[in-house]
């Protein structure tokens, strides 16, 4: 819509639309001015045009919270994705393990293999406790994961914090306004 400049007594122009054709407006020194008609209004001066494109443009306090925030849903994204991935200890299974001896004890030979290899070393040491072999290096691969996602989470709550500041700083004063 276009805009016109009304002039006032205090020598400022007073930014006037069309629709406010005919009536009043109130001046910031507190003066009101009689809006001329629709026809005398166009020979006012036009208010300058504000390029939309340029009054949205992103500054780089935009840039810097788009870019924390970006990370930092990377970084939460990363450690959801190591979280779900984790590798977990097996369990033992005595139910699968029975089924496994049965089907191996169903021939002689089978039977023979199974006492040589599990049953004799029961015999002669007794019952172990039944571990994984690999236990204690998927335990520290899990500690090194559990680090690696903390790790990722407090990176992420420092761009969170970097966006949040950039976000709610204070915009700089320019220095006409300083007194």
């Amino acid at each position: 819509m276009s805009e016109y400049l009304l002039p006032c007594t205090c020598g400022k122009l007073v930014p006037v639309e069309v629709g406010q054709a005919g009536g009043q407006v109130e001046c910031a020194c507190g003066a009101r001015l009689d809006v001329p008609t629709l026809r005398q209004l166009r020979h006012l001066q036009r208010a300058p045009v504000v390029n939309v494109q340029q009054a949205a443009a992103w500054g780089p306090r935009q840039g810097i919270v788009a870019a924390s925030l970006i990370a930092a849903l990377a970084l939460l994204g990363w450690s959801g994705w190591i979280w779900r991935n984790e590798p977990a200890v097996p369990k033992f299974d005595p139910a699968s393990r029975l089924k496994a001896v049965e089907q191996q004890i169903k021939t002689p030979l089978g039977a023979w293999e199974s006492w040589i290899g599990y049953y004799r070393p029961l015999a002669e040491r007794g019952i172990p406790v039944f571990q994984v072999a690999n236990a204690a290096q998927i335990e520290t691969r899990k500690g090194e994961i559990s680090f690696l996602r903390y790790m990722l989470w407090a990176m992420a709550g420092c761009f969170g914090i970097i966006a949040a500041c950039a976000a709610f700083w204070p915009n700089p004063v320019p220095q006409t306004q300083r007194r």
